[in-house]
């Protein structure tokens, strides 16, 4: 059914028209709702509509599907409507060695998370959560008027390694049926420059050739190749969990970096909820800013750049450089073995702190409908919180989370052992190193869930 879909014209076009519109829409219903008070916005996140779709399922749908399904969001993105676009009447100049090396893509995320989250709180307030997907839709406009095809997508879009990285692990795949048929093809219609900017039927603009594709990190699903075989060779197809991990994967230094971000940033999502474990981490932002005599604003700057940049790239290093010393492994293998043992324990994390989001605002949908922006509502919860009880939550949603998060961590740590005995290392102390890295970083989760959720 699925493949049917995809074949059809104007089926994901649709798709994309519709949620271009609710883009739209969110970001209208974001404009003028703000506040100075950190207390209020934590609760106006939840009371306004848009930014309680945006932050807390769209978001988290996203990361779900990428890790279970592979990158299908990315099929209906309106971005890459856009993108395409104003490809399509732009300069169509070629991208160059900076764009293709994957590193403003890290350094887009990192700059969302490190100075949009973390130091102006755009997840918090609607207004500047607005204003940020203002910027998305900007950089896709301004990216597609000057570079050729799909180049927003392939080397710009904040979260493409992000949906590559997890994708990794879904139970889809899309490969051609036949290579043999792609080697007697003489038309190339999937790739044929003539097809570029095609509405519908468009060839390969992601700079992939089908028959080619050995996992799924670049291939964003948008379908077009579908329409543009005219052998009906090109279909999405089922496999087993996580199988891209046991290949032979060479990553980029900027995809290196990237998951090294992303796994410190779920670090702190989940140990930030043990109060131990928030203590633990806190202790060196909280003895730089004081140090320094930060506050406001950068104050969260700085705590971000260590939680996320200083910290985790420390805890990889030692790690890495075991293995170069016992096992002579270059640096890039050695941080590419971590990130694809780590992979399935962050990716676990990450699917949980998703259903942590998505099922702890059940509340609020009493009282968004009746108030979408969300100011009263807040005022009032701020005076009662007791407006927030939700028996059904609390008696059987909420067990039912804790018992899923203990059954992550471990399939997270399984998996992760798993991949890390299909790998080819030098020797066994390289193994060892891995499985200890895994361990210790799996420890920090089932300790905080323990204490947070089980005592």
């Amino acid at each position: 059914m699925i493949n049917r879909l995809f074949k059809n014209s104007y089926f994901l076009s649709s798709l994309q028209f519709v949620s271009l519109t609710v883009f739209v829409l969110l970001i209208y219903g974001g404009i003028g709702i703000t506040t100075d008070d950190p207390d209020f916005a934590k609760i106006l996140r939840n009371t306004n509509l848009p930014n309680l779709i945006v932050w807390s399922y769209w978001w988290p749908m996203i990361i779900v599907t990428a890790i279970l399904f592979g990158r299908f969001w990315c099929s209906i993105c309106p971005m890459e409507l856009i993108t395409s676009f104003f490809g399509k009447i732009g300069l169509r100049k070629r991208p160059g060695k900076i764009l293709k090396s994957g590193w403003i893509i890290t350094l887009f995320y990192a700059l969302i998370l490190v100075i949009g989250i973390h130091t102006f709180a755009i997840h918090r307030i609607p207004q500047l959560m607005a204003v940020y997907m203002l910027i998305l839709f900007a950089v896709a406009v301004v990216v597609g008027l000057i570079w050729e095809k799909r180049t927003f997508c392939t080397y710009v879009c904040p979260i493409g390694h992000l949906l590559g990285l997890y994708s990794l692990l879904s139970f889809k795949q899309l490969r051609v049926k036949d290579k043999s048929v792609c080697d007697s093809c003489k038309t190339k219609d999937c790739i044929h420059i003539t097809n570029h900017y095609k509405f519908t039927g468009r060839s390969c603009t992601s700079e992939l050739f089908p028959p080619n594709i050995t996992d799924n990190r670049a291939c964003i699903m948008c379908g077009q190749c579908f329409k543009s075989c005219t052998k009906d060779n090109i279909a999405i197809s089922k496999r087993r969990f996580a199988a891209d991990l046991f290949t032979n994967i060479k990553l980029k230094w900027a995809e290196i970096a990237f998951f090294i971000t992303v796994s410190g940033f779920v670090v702190y999502e989940i140990l930030s909820e043990w109060a131990l474990g928030k203590k633990m981490l806190m202790t060196i932002p909280n003895w730089l800013n004081h140090s320094l005599d930060i506050s406001g604003n950068a104050s969260g700057t700085i705590k971000a750049i260590v939680l996320f940049g200083v910290l985790p790239w420390a805890f990889y290093s030692i790690f890495v450089l075991a293995k170069s010393f016992l096992s002579k492994e270059t640096w890039k293998d050695s941080f590419t073995q971590l990130v694809l043992a780590i992979l399935p324990i962050t990716a676990s994390m990450h699917l949980l702190k998703a259903l942590l989001k998505t099922t702890s605002r059940i509340p609020y949908w009493n009282y968004v409908f009746q108030d979408p922006n969300g100011v009263e509502t807040a005022k009032k919860i701020m005076q009662d919180k007791s407006l927030l009880h939700n028996d059904i939550l609390e008696n059987y949603i909420s067990p039912g989370v804790s018992f899923m998060a203990i059954t992550l961590i471990i399939s997270g740590l399984v998996f992760s052992i798993y991949t890390i005995n299909k790998q080819k290392h030098n020797n066994s102390y390289s193994k060892a190193i891995s499985i200890l890295a895994a361990a210790i970083y799996a420890t920090l989760f089932l300790l905080s869930l323990i204490n947070w959720r089980l005592l």
